[in-house]
């Protein structure tokens, strides 16, 4: 039976090495059209899927790759088998020198996001490793973590997607309640590394209510959180789940427990209106 979890290690290993020497450099500027999931590839994010489908093609892994810049592609054959990977979250800050970025990869047994069984994030700055296995717990760099116990606005730190394209109209009438009653706020970059930042416990919720978050984003990350002990919903507090294609995408708010979601979702759901996205 194949290993995932340790495939995985070894090809974010080897895309750290890769691409971590090009982040802020000319070359990582430069870029190669659109992907498969709709933004802008830039050359780091095509070197990080070419570690990744090399080593699949190589070593004669039968997989269905679904990934951000190539899509949907067969490897070796195909399969049951998924292998969901983000390249590079966080492209942005990683072609500005900005210290966060994050790869991503999953293993799921089905085509939906609660078909994955076995998840990884990796920092490509720091090499920090957060990953999980369903129903074996969460651990960053090999010790379990559990998420935040924090149940009071009051105390939370709560990172806030805020590139909307009507930015003003969402933060006034959607975000401006739950900023207001939020301790610390924080705008980070890469949406895989920010919900494992909560199942670490590092941070307290995570919000991205723009639409356009893809399921090659969070499909490890919401794994792991979930390990962790913590909750991943849609804005309507139904349990996240979407199909696991490039251009999928979705709303969705991560949290250490179900009893502070309760209080982000009571904040949002008067002010919550898709068409302001």
């Amino acid at each position: 039976m194949m290993d995932w979890l340790s495939l995985f290690t070894e090809m974010a290993t080897a895309i750290r090495k890769e691409v971590r020497p090009l982040f802020g450099t000319a070359k990582a500027q430069e870029t190669r059209g659109r992907g498969a999931g709709g933004d802008v590839a830039h050359s780091v994010d095509t070197a990080a899927e070419d570690v990744v489908i090399g080593r699949l093609e190589s070593e004669h892994i039968p997989c269905i790759l679904v990934s951000e810049e190539a899509g949907t592609r067969r490897i070796n054959g195909g399969g049951t088998d998924h292998v969901v990977l983000d390249p590079i979250d966080g492209t942005t800050n990683a072609v500005r020198y900005i210290p966060f970025s994050s790869t991503s990869m999953a293993h799921a047994t089905g085509p939906l996001l609660r078909d994955v069984d076995v998840g990884l994030v990796m920092d490509l700055y720091s090499g920090m490793l957060f990953t999980a296995k369903k129903d074996a717990g969460a651990c960053l760099d090999g010790s379990r973590v559990s998420t935040s116990r924090v149940v009071d606005l009051g105390e939370a730190m709560i990172s806030l997607e805020l590139t909307y394209p009507k930015r003003v109209r969402v933060l006034t009438q959607t975000l401006l309640p739950l900023m207001e009653r939020t301790l610390k706020l924080r705008h980070l970059g890469s949406t895989a590394l920010e919900i494992a930042y909560v199942a670490s416990g590092a941070l307290d919720a995570f919000v991205d209510l723009r639409g356009l978050t893809r399921s090659v984003d969070l499909a490890a990350a919401s794994l792991i959180a979930r390990e962790a002990g913590g909750v991943v919903v849609t804005p309507n507090g139904e349990e996240l789940d979407m199909e696991l294609k490039a251009t999928a995408r979705t709303s969705l708010i991560a949290s250490g427990n179900s009893l502070l979601i309760a209080k982000i979702l009571e904040l949002l759901k008067n002010g919550t209106d898709t068409t302001l996205i």
